[in-house]
């Protein structure tokens, strides 16, 4: 169950940084050509694009480290501890991250409430995005930290995910 949903997570977070960074990528190189080309210089439009898709890019991201273990982690006092300690210090700390991030998406999700009454000047967008991208990447965090806790209540400190370049300083 917990491969299926990191597998859903994965695939959604890779979907989403594809389509975002193919736009960021064409907004930014379409203003630097503009630049060039025009007299007035680059798109109106170009400024707000990245402004929007920023946000979404970095969660989605974030999402795929925690899934993989590419994020950074201390870990010399679980190897000085017996495995039992380890794993139960693993656990209440997925713990505390997972109720965290269930708060900062709350939070996130009050303050797009406020912001949504906002708009960009040439777009006409709600100032939300950025507030709904932090409130949907903390969702994924939730469900990532959930899977990876679920791993180490079933297989031991040995159940965390190891990014492939990871070295490991003890």
């Amino acid at each position: 169950m917990a491969g299926t949903l990191d597998a859903a997570v994965r695939g959604l977070c890779q979907l989403v940084l594809v389509i975002t960074g193919i736009a960021l990528m064409v907004a930014l190189g379409a203003n630097v050509i503009a630049r060039y080309i025009f007299d007035t210089g680059g798109f109106d439009w170009a400024q707000e694009v990245p402004e929007r898709l920023f946000p979404w890019f970095i969660m989605a991201g974030v999402g795929l480290a925690v899934q993989t273990g590419g994020h950074v982690a201390v870990e010399t006092a679980l190897y000085l501890m017996p495995r039992r300690a380890a794993q139960a210090l693993l656990l209440a700390g997925h713990a505390l991250v997972i109720a965290a991030y269930v708060m900062l998406a709350q939070s996130s999700l009050e303050v797009a409430e406020i912001a949504a009454i906002e708009r960009s000047p040439v777009l006409g967008l709600s100032g939300a995005h950025g507030y709904w991208a932090v409130a949907s990447g903390c969702v994924l965090l939730v469900l990532g930290t959930a899977t990876n806790m679920l791993r180490v209540a079933l297989l031991g400190p040995e159940g965390l995910p190891r990014d492939a370049g990871e070295t490991s300083v003890t």
